[in-house]
């Protein structure tokens, strides 16, 4: 079972950004809304969220990606040509189309620490040094490495998506992160199904979402808000267990479904 402070709160205008499946959030609106810049860490070859983002609210972007270069692209088309996805072979030209657009920028740069070749929470800081600032992370492990850096200035932050990976290594330091954030509240978490689940039947990998309580809207009786799917069709569904708040029994949420709405 989750640990239950990871539970979602019970919350209101959620809205649903980003691709059908995979690479797809549930966000809060308001803290959208209240956004000035997104940083995104994490592209690979989906950037539907910022676009979507962007559609919402026309803020500036900066995205961060290390592994998303010419030779990502060579070894994108070899492979869709080989698998005869011909419906991808536009992905370039749109990442191209995307990313030259005025206030929009994807930087091949890595995220970790100030070295070169890298870039550390700290030091985006200091370079955005004004400004609410809509987080979204999705680095593939390299999260634990910067979460005391968000934590340390999450009073910058409008809201934090964040994807977790290998948890059933990490609860302790996923525990800290939360409590850390102490004036945000978990509103959203969803299990990843590409990431598979530990023996016990739990995920392996969980997106979750958080949100500055000053933009937390109260949930609306009866709505249960958007739903997200399974990441992919392909796998079973992975359904969220958290532990009991009492020795007599257990709170269990369904992927995608805010506390509150059992």
């Amino acid at each position: 079972m989750l640990p239950l402070a990871w539970k979602p709160i019970a919350a209101g205008g959620l809205i649903r950004l980003g691709s059908a499946r995979d690479g797809g959030y549930i966000v809060p609106e308001r803290a959208v809304l209240a956004s000035s810049f997104l940083i995104g860490m994490g592209l690979n070859d989906d950037w539907q969220f910022e676009k979507e983002f962007r559609r919402l609210k026309d803020v500036g972007i900066v995205c961060f990606d290390h592994t998303v270069t010419w030779k990502f692209w060579l070894r994108y088309y070899v492979e869709q040509i080989l698998r005869l996805r011909w419906a991808r072979l536009g992905r370039y030209a749109d990442y191209r189309w995307f990313f030259s657009r005025p206030g929009v920028e994807h930087r091949p740069v890595r995220i970790g620490y100030d070295q070169p070749g890298e870039v550390s929470v700290a030091g985006l800081m200091k370079e955005f040094p004004t400004g609410n600032i809509f987080l979204k992370i999705d680095i593939e492990g390299s999260e634990y490495r910067i979460l005391d850096d968000v934590v340390q200035h999450s009073d910058r932050f409008t809201s934090v998506v964040i994807e977790f990976h290998d948890i059933d290594l990490h609860r302790d330091r996923i525990d800290e992160f939360v409590a850390g954030m102490s004036n945000f509240s978990v509103v959203f978490l969803h299990a990843n199904n590409f990431g598979g689940t530990d023996g016990q039947g739990d995920p392996l990998v969980v997106e979750m979402c958080l949100v500055r309580n000053d933009l937390l809207d109260a949930a609306t009786p009866g709505d249960p808000g958007p739903a997200l799917p399974a990441n992919t069709s392909r796998l079973p569904d992975i359904e969220l267990r958290f532990a009991p708040a009492t020795a007599r029994g257990t709170s269990d949420v369904r992927h995608g479904v805010a506390a509150g709405a059992e």
